[in-house]
């Protein structure tokens, strides 16, 4: 029963039809927008100065 379909199966691989030519060529992909260019921003140092450790900024 195993060899049957296998030969079911190899059979059926090889008798694919050929993929269809693509109707349209690819175009190149546009240039990413200049903000993506740009470093990151340095995220630590904005936290800092937004949390700090010390608590000084609430002390009452």
């Amino acid at each position: 029963l195993c060899v049957l379909t296998l030969m079911l199966g190899a059979s059926g691989c090889t008798s694919l039809p050929p993929a269809p030519p693509p109707a349209v060529e690819c175009l190149k992909p546009e240039p990413p927008p200049a903000w993506v260019m740009e470093p990151a921003p340095n995220l630590i140092q904005l936290l800092d100065r937004i949390i700090s450790p010390s608590g000084l900024e609430f002390s009452e």
